[in-house]
């Protein structure tokens, strides 16, 4: 049975401003639980990433291949379910004061950490202070908050220096997971790189780390003392799976429990199979071109929209989107449809205005015909090798030569967005469960701003954005910010990207099974049908 999941994330953001609020698994295991009535648990359930994390700190750097077991060892205040709702996590409720510049949340009795000490707000406050202390990976999170107090063990105050209204869901949503302070604020290892929770974490989430064996898997174990009641499952992996039609088939053959990722080609595989439940939508998550701003070729804004021009998205669409992903129009997501405006939307292709705007640029072809050689460095993820072949070979009908350069993730990440050693790459991304999230983007301290852009008109509006609850004087930010993106062209959006997760029939409880309850990627409440 397919399933369309309804994004909620463009209808939030108003709203949360002004209100408070080797084999599968599928064998039972029998178990006497102290507390629960459970007669039979799932030995083991096994899902799959595509990569190794880079270390056990969800916080201090933007990891993919960590994130989902984040959502498993670790909680934040309030966690981002499937159709990007934030719900409670560690904090049962919140309120803003009337003026919109004090944020309370109110957190939950008796949390534990994994090595029994209580949870409290101080480490919360210290959570917070620390990744804006240090500029970890989603500091801009906390742009508009002055100060954090921890009044007493289960209350923490955000004082803001403006009104934000995208700070709940952002706070729900990447690198923002609450650590304790007693493990990270360590005398004996003021490097945070070297603490040893790098590699052994302990977290407050419904399992606890078990092993890491690099390039094989991560096992983490339930959390008997979870204070949302101990899962059914009782041992969690993660294989490490690069490729996705070896997934794919260990999926099928039932070496794999869940997936969340699919071949282009197998989009549909598993839609009219009554052993599988299909959840199926467009997310806010967007495959791009950017530029490197800073150094000629692409400070000139002539010239990365003549890639705009040039670059076939419709083929990429075709080649990649099998009916799930779909053609990028706006320059913001589609979800955030209130927001849409139909006066800035991305060119249509048209070789000879591309042509016309390099030649603007002063460049001329060579004998070769190519008015410019760049390279593109992506890593190796996804679709992203076949999305760059198109890039390159729709490039070239403009007179634009490009050299594909695909790397491992962690040397993309040393040479791309942290050395900043590049012409032109390729990222895909959720944008955010609010609008506002586009600022980590363009943005001038945007955590995935890497790019050299800057523009004070452009920060102007986003903070105009993010400040007011409007919807009209919101509406009003955004327009500006899609006129100000189409003009300066900082990304060129290549695919509105798809997702489809087929859901084994003997299993509920899969997030997008229970989206008033788990994470997108938490395993909590994951049971055997009965």
């Amino acid at each position: 049975m397919r399933k369309s999941v309804k994004i909620l994330a463009a209808l939030l953001s108003a709203a949360l401003l002004l209100t408070g609020c080797q084999g599968g698994g599928d064998k039972p295991t029998s178990t006497t639980d102290s507390g629960t009535d459970k007669t039979e648990t799932i030995g083991t359930f096994i899902t799959a990433v595509q990569g190794d994390p880079s270390s056990f700190n969800p916080d201090m750097k933007s990891d993919d291949y960590l994130w989902p077991m984040a959502q498993n060892l670790f909680n934040r205040l309030y966690k981002l379910a499937p159709g990007d709702v934030p719900i409670p996590d560690l904090a049962t409720s919140y309120e803003w004061s009337d003026d919109n510049m004090t944020l309370t949340f109110h957190l939950r009795d008796g949390v534990k950490w994994h090595d029994g000490e209580p949870l409290t707000s101080k480490d919360v406050k210290w959570t917070y202070d620390t990744i804006i202390e240090n500029k970890w990976s989603k500091s801009d999170t906390f742009v508009n908050v002055d100060t954090i107090e921890a009044p007493d063990d289960l209350t923490v105050v955000f004082n803001m220096k403006n009104p934000d209204a995208g700070l709940v869901p952002l706070l729900a949503w990447y690198a923002t997971f609450i650590l304790p302070e007693h493990i990270w604020n360590d005398p004996a290892y003021p490097d945070f790189a070297k603490n040893p929770a790098m590699q052994k974490p302990i977290g407050s989430g419904p399992f606890k780390f078990v092993e890491y064996k690099s390039g094989q898997s991560v096992t983490l174990e339930r959390n008997e003392d979870f204070f949302g009641g101990a899962p059914e499952i009782e041992r969690l992996i993660y294989q490490i799976m690069p490729d996705l039609n070896t997934t794919l088939e260990a999926f099928k053959n039932g070496e794999i429990d869940y997936i969340t990722s699919l071949p282009t080609a197998n989009l549909h595989d598993f839609d009219n199979d009554p052993n599988y439940e299909v959840f199926s939508f467009l997310s806010i998550n967007r495959t791009y071109l950017t530029f490197n701003m800073e150094k000629e070729p692409f400070n000139n804004p002539k010239l990365r929209q003549a890639v705009a021009y040039a670059v076939d998205r419709q083929a990429i669409v075709d080649r990649m989107g099998n009916g799930v992903s779909a053609l990028p129009e706006y320059f913001i997501s589609p979800l955030f449809e209130d927001y849409l405006n139909d006066d800035y939307k991305l060119p249509e292709r048209d070789i000879a205005k591309a042509q016309a705007l390099m030649e603007e640029c002063g460049l001329k072809k060579n004998s070769d015909g190519y008015y410019l050689t760049v390279t593109l460095d992506a890593f190796e993820n996804g679709n992203f090798k076949d999305v760059a072949a198109i890039v390159q070979s729709s490039l070239k009908e403009a007179g634009i030569k490009v050299e594909l350069n695909l790397m491992e993730y962690a040397a993309w990440t040393d040479q791309v967005k942290e050395g900043r050693k590049f012409n032109m790459t390729m990222l895909a991304g959720y944008q955010g469960p609010d609008i506002s999230g586009i600022y980590m983007r363009v943005g001038i301290t945007g955590s995935n701003n890497f790019t050299g852009y800057a523009s004070d008109v452009m920060e102007a509006a986003l903070e105009k954005g993010a400040q007011n609850s409007d919807p009209a004087i919101r509406k009003e930010a955004y327009d500006e910010v899609q006129r100000l993106m189409s003009e300066d062209m900082p990304m060129v959006l290549l695919l509105d990207n798809g997702q489809v997760i087929p859901v084994k029939s003997k299993f509920d409880g899969t997030p997008y099974q229970v989206p008033d309850k788990a994470a997108t990627n938490e395993f909590t409440y994951v049971t055997l049908k009965k």
